[in-house]
């Protein structure tokens, strides 16, 4: 269909430059309608009025390349895992983090993962981590994300979690 307006375009386009042109028509072996300016065999000329054919500008922007380089879009950062105020119960201490970047980050970036204000690791490029030993107690979270230079591009707000443990009585 969008095939047969381009055609359609394309031919008051033509007839427009060239007043004097005639655009023909008709059906191909799939009945499809063809137009054309030059004339087959069972064709039928298409009168055009061309002071009713004018179509709006569209902003085709979005297409070019250079707009798409000089957009940059807004990261965010987020931590999905444990939620927010979780209780978690583990003796051995071990918390399992997930992380989502939106919209996903460009594969030069690194993350790195904060508890209590403290790098738990390098940066990397996965946003899962696995952290041992955490002692019990209350403890917060944070993500943040690196470009290729190492600046901050975002970070997450911090999350809070209660890691629980048996008593070391029992």
């Amino acid at each position: 269909m969008s095939r047969l307006w381009l055609v359609i375009i394309l031919c008051v386009v033509s007839h427009a430059a060239y007043a004097d042109k005639k655009v023909y028509r008709w059906k191909d072996e799939n009945g499809n309608w063809v137009y054309s300016d030059t004339p087959k065999k069972g064709a039928a000329e298409v009168k055009i009025n061309t002071q009713f054919l004018t179509m709006p500008a569209a902003d085709t922007s979005v297409l070019s390349s250079d707009a798409q380089n000089t957009a940059t879009p807004k990261y965010k950062a987020a931590i999905i895992a444990p939620n927010h105020k979780q209780t978690l119960r583990d003796n051995t201490g071990s918390v399992y983090v997930s992380g989502q970047i939106t919209p996903r980050f460009a594969k030069d970036f690194t993350v790195q993962l904060f508890l209590d204000g403290k790098p738990t690791g390098p940066k990397q490029h996965t946003i899962t981590f696995a952290l041992r030993n955490v002692e019990r107690g209350e403890h917060s979270l944070q993500l943040m994300v690196f470009d290729s230079k190492g600046k901050v591009v975002t970070k997450s707000d911090e999350t809070i979690f209660y890691l629980h443990k048996a008593t070391r009585a029992n």
